[in-house]
C-alpha cells in the first residue's frame, strides 16, 4: 500500500514506543493583532512529511528519532480554562508514558499549559520577539502578551530566560528586571554573539530545559507567517547555532507558536526545520 500518513514527519509510532511525542493544540482565542495560528500544526506537518530526514550539517539521521504523533487536542474555542484543563491531562499523560512533549500551537499561551503538567524545577528558555510580561492584555491575564507573566508567577521569573527580544512596555522591563526575568534583547544578541551564547549555556547546562520558540522572533524578512511579526529579529541560522546548547542539558518538553501560515507558505518549513533541529540535538 502506498501512502503518507498525514502525521508530523510521516511517523506512525505508538506513544508506547515514543521518546518524544507531538501534540498540536490549535488554540488562539488571545491575538492580539493577525489570528490563524490554529491552522499552525497541521500547517508545521505538511511541511515536515517533505524535508529530508538526514541533516547534513548535524550529520544526523531523523529516521534515528523516536516520534509519535498523537494529533489535535479538542480544544475548547473561545474558553482558555477548558482548553488549559485538557491540554494540562493530556500532557500529563505523555509525560507518563515516559515521552517527551514536543507541542506545536497555536497562540504562545500553550507553553503556559505545558509548565503546569511538567514538574517545576524546570529552565524555561524562550525564543521570542517580544518579552510577554504585561500583568493582562485588554483585560484577559491569560492573552499570549501575559504567558511570560503567567509562567514567571509558576515556575519563578529566575527560571527563565528570554531570547531575541525586541518589543516591550516600559512598564513589562521594570517588572520583568524587579523579578528577576533573564533577557538577552535581539540587540545584544548581535552586538555580542559570543556572550549571548555563553549566557544562554550558563544558564542551561547540566539543567532540565523546556525550549519555546514563538516563531516571531525570527526576522519577518524569513518568516512572515507569524501572527505579530516585528523586525530587527534573529535569522534562521543564527537560532540554529544557538541552539547548540541542547547538548549539554536535558530536554524535558519543546513548543512551536504563532506560526500563521495563511500569510506565508516558506514560514512552515522554517517551523518545522526548528523542529527537527531542536529534537535532533537535543539530550533527554
Amino acid at each position: 500500500m502506498y501512502r503518507v500518513p498525514q502525521t508530523f514527519a510521516r511517523r506512525e509510532e505508538t506513544l508506547a514506543e515514543a521518546k518524544f511525542a507531538v501534540l498540536g493544540i490549535p488554540f488562539d482565542s488571545s491575538e492580539s493583532y493577525r489570528t490563524g495560528s490554529r491552522l499552525g500544526p497541521n500547517a508545521i506537518r505538511e511541511a515536515s512529511r517533505d524535508i529530508e530526514d538526514y541533516d547534513l550539517e548535524d550529520g544526523s539521521d531523523l529516521l534515528n528519532l523516536s516520534i509519535c504523533d498523537l494529533g489535535d487536542l479538542e480544544v475548547s474555542f473561545g474558553n482558555y480554562s477548558e482548553t488549559e484543563k485538557r491540554a494540562v491531562e493530556t500532557i500529563t499523560e505523555i509525560i507518563g508514558a515516559g515521552a517527551v512533549p514536543v507541542c506545536l500551537g497555536g497562540e504562545h499561551t500553550i507553553t503556559y499549559f505545558a509548565a503546569k503538567a511538567l514538574k517545576k524545577d524546570i529552565f524555561y528558555v524562550v525564543f521570542d520577539a517580544h518579552l510577554d510580561y504585561r500583568d493582562g492584555y485588554i483585560e484577559n491575564r491569560f492573552s499570549h502578551a501575559s504567558v511570560t507573566r503567567r509562567l514567571a508567577e509558576l515556575v519563578g521569573a529566575e527560571n527563565i530566560l528570554v531570547v531575541g527580544v525586541r518589543s516591550a512596555s516600559s512598564e513589562e522591563l521594570a517588572e520583568a528586571k524587579k523579578d528577576g526575568l533573564h533577557y538577552i534583547s535581539a540587540i545584544d544578541f548581535y552586538r555580542d554573539r559570543a556572550g549571548a551564547q555563553k549566557k544562554i549555556e550558563s544558564l542551561t547546562a547540566g539543567r532540565s530545559v523546556y525550549l519555546s520558540i514563538d516563531l516571531d522572533a525570527v526576522d519577518p524578512s524569513e518568516a512572515r507567517g507569524v501572527c505579530n511579526p516585528e523586525p530587527g529579529g534573529l535569522y534562521y541560522r543564527d537560532l540554529v547555532e544557538t541552539l547548540d546548547f541542547l547538548k549539554d542539558c536535558q530536554i524535558t518538553g519543546m513548543d512551536l507558536t504563532e506560526l500563521a501560515p495563511a500569510y506565508d507558505h516558506y514560514s512552515p518549513i522554517i517551523a518545522a526545520k526548528l523542529v527537527f533541529k531542536a529534537l535532533s540535538r537535543a539530550r533527554i
